[in-house]
């Protein structure tokens, strides 16, 4: 299956084609400040790359947000298109989703060595939407068979590590766990001290407890909000920051993608996602 997406959520414009779970190419303009003039010559130069032509994507995939706000409805608006042109299936991936798969694909080491020590694996992404306040979620990962203790080696792959055990890869789930959440920055480190205590991690609105907890936080709220989140890091002592997921990318979109496509997700008209509702022309 080939899959083609965009990710324009953010200013690091980014297009990616994968066939199945592989990346074939992607193309990332680190600081496009107009993304409606790089969007077409990246899209036809990924293609190009990956040996593709437009005809043998079978689907199409976008970060619908929440991002910036411009950039996010030019990415939407191009896979529609492309989607409608090409009688294709074509999804919206929210940013946080996005990211937390992200995290999974670069962190597999530091997956694999929670695991096999019996702790519950939680990421949580979490991004700055202004206005002084943070958006984010929790994913819970599991492996699909158990990691044999003292049994873990890791070699070195090109963008993270590769989890291995007696010579087999680990295969990960990635599943979210309750809602997401908006807050002050302020309030974060607080928030997230209420949920731990008594060797578990307790998340608002969901019945399990997570024992022996390990939680990941990516995504950019430590470039705006570092010293909170260094806090929280070094007082929780379960949270570990992950600074290589600042951002989303079309690879992950694609991965996202794919899955939706595979369990056959019914592929909804795409509309970006809003933080807070969106009253237009400066409205009150």
């Amino acid at each position: 299956m080939n899959t083609l997406s965009i990710d324009s959520s953010t200013k690091r414009l980014s297009i990616a084609a994968s066939r199945n779970e592989r990346l074939l190419s992607e193309i990332t303009a680190d600081d496009s400040t107009n993304h409606m003039v790089s969007i077409m010559g990246m899209l036809d130069r990924v293609l190009v790359k990956s040996k593709l032509t437009l005809e043998q994507i079978d689907v199409f995939g976008v970060n619908s947000g929440p991002g910036d706000f411009t950039g996010t409805r030019i990415g939407i608006s191009i896979i529609k298109i492309l989607s409608l042109l090409e009688n294709k299936l074509a999804y919206g991936i929210d940013s946080l989703d996005a990211i937390a798969v992200g995290m999974g694909l670069r962190n597999t080491g530091f997956i694999a060595k929670a695991l096999g020590k019996n702790s519950s694996v939680i990421l949580m992404p979490c991004i700055d939407v202004k206005r002084e306040e943070v958006y984010f979620a929790f994913y819970n990962v599991t492996a699909r068979e158990p990691i044999p203790v003292g049994r873990l080696q890791e070699t070195e792959g090109k963008n993270s590590y590769i989890a291995r055990v007696t010579g087999q890869r680990v295969r990960y789930t990635i599943k979210k766990t309750g809602e997401n959440f908006l807050m002050r920055h302020d309030s974060l480190e607080n928030f997230l001290g209420k949920l731990t205590g008594g060797g578990a991690f307790k998340i608002p609105g969901v019945a399990a407890e997570y024992l022996n907890p390990e939680v990941l936080i990516g995504g950019n709220c430590y470039l705006s909000y570092g010293r909170i989140i260094s806090d929280i890091v070094k007082k929780g002592k379960i949270f570990t920051l992950d600074k290589k997921t600042a951002f989303p990318h079309a690879e992950y979109i694609n991965i996202c993608s794919y899955y939706n496509a595979l369990k056959k997700a019914e592929a909804k008209n795409i509309v970006p996602v809003y933080v807070r509702d969106f009253i237009p022309f400066g409205g009150r």
